[in-house]
């Protein structure tokens, strides 16, 4: 009989244990990224820079060129190709800025996502709106790395030109036999 009840005892154990195990876990996995950091130290970021430097600097000498003009001469026509060039350089990097950073925003969130969903996380939070984490769940480091392996074409997308509409063939209503 001590056989007996040592045995279900032992069953019992091992039953408890296998349902134990089968039981899935609602366990919430977070990555803690500074996005500050991760948008400024990547690659992208600094060939987005690079670029806006690139198109600003003729129109900067434009305007430098206009503001000198003025100083020299101030009349109508000098203050007012100087608020030409300003207006342009204003105007055409305010646009860029603008274009630039929903870019490299889009892409920035693709990162996230990807790496989210690769590494198995419930949820990424931003490091501004975390009170106290642990430096385990930082994964600034992992999301700088994937920006610097993405490219991004950083040239403005032109609308493609129409081929200009072929003209109407004239056509014979009359059919002559």
């Amino acid at each position: 009989m001590k056989r007996i009840i040592a045995l279900l005892g032992t069953a019992l154990l091992g039953l408890t244990l296998l349902v134990g195990c089968n039981q899935q876990t609602n366990q919430i996995t977070i990555g803690v990224v500074d996005e500050a950091a991760a948008f400024k130290d990547n690659q992208a970021a600094a060939a987005a820079m690079a670029y806006l430097q690139e198109i600003g600097a003729p129109l900067q000498k434009k305007a430098e060129a206009a503001y000198k003009a003025m100083q020299a001469d101030q009349n109508e026509e000098t203050v007012g190709a100087y608020k030409a060039a300003m207006g342009e350089l204003q105007n055409t990097m305010n646009g860029e800025q603008q274009r630039i950073v929903a870019l490299i925003d889009a892409k920035f969130n693709e990162v996230l996502d990807t790496y989210r969903e690769e590494k198995g996380l419930t949820v990424i939070l931003s490091k501004e709106s975390v009170i106290s984490s642990a430096p385990t769940v930082d994964i600034t480091a992992d999301i700088v790395s994937a920006m610097n392996a993405i490219e991004l074409d950083l040239a403005p997308k032109t609308p493609k030109a129409e081929a200009p509409a072929k003209p109407e063939e004239k056509k014979d209503d009359a059919k002559t036999e």
